[in-house]
């Protein structure tokens, strides 16, 4: 009897807890959570930029580098997001439903802090160098790779918990989706106007 109840319990708890790795709704479960990744990373961007400008010396201005730090973000989940994702839903079977946030979460902070801390010291330095200016020093470069472990870990975190309902809303993903590429294109101008000026 005892044994029964005890079995009864783990059942209930089990069906308590969520699986957030299930696909349905009109929206592809993968492509949900991109879109909230593409999201997350460009708000986290966006209220990091005035930190990641003090350690240029303030030489940019805050709009264009945080839609250029948006585009960024946009390009890692439209180049390497989607297989990172891939990565993370495999490791998350290895453990129980409830453990796939902290299997997202840590995939993301490796991921997206290794291209952080590679990609965005060099664009920043690809423009700093030729305006005559001073380029970020090894403790920024650091400091920026941790900053984007963090906004990764993040990211994927709140993708796998909130995918599933938001692929449920097509509207929704689509309002959101639309937004996020808004962003990166005005980076992507921008961009080209940094580079027209300096080249």
């Amino acid at each position: 009897m005892t044994q029964d109840n005890r079995v009864n319990r783990e059942s209930k708890s089990a069906a308590a807890v969520p699986d957030v790795r299930e696909d349905s709704g009109p929206v592809p479960l993968m492509l949900a959570q991109a879109i909230i990744m593409a999201a997350v990373m460009c708000l986290c961007e966006i209220v990091c930029a005035p930190m990641i400008i003090s350690m240029a010396g303030g030489a940019f201005a805050l709009v264009p580098w945080a839609t250029l730090a948006c585009l960024l973000a946009v390009v890692f989940v439209l180049i390497l997001g989607f297989a990172f994702l891939w990565l993370a839903d495999n490791l998350s079977h290895n453990f129980p439903a409830k453990m796939a946030p902290v299997t997202y979460g840590v995939v993301g902070a490796a991921s997206f802090g290794v291209w952080g801390g590679l990609i965005y010291p060099t664009f920043m330095n690809s423009i700093l160098k030729p305006a005559g200016l001073a380029e970020l020093t090894s403790g920024d470069v650091w400091a920026i790779g941790f900053n984007c472990a963090v906004i990764g870990l993040v990211a994927f975190l709140l993708a796998v918990v909130y995918g599933p309902r938001l692929a449920k809303r097509r509207s929704a993903s689509v309002a959101i989706g639309v937004v996020v590429l808004v962003l990166a294109a005005f980076g992507a101008f921008f961009l080209w106007r940094f580079m027209a000026r300096l080249y």
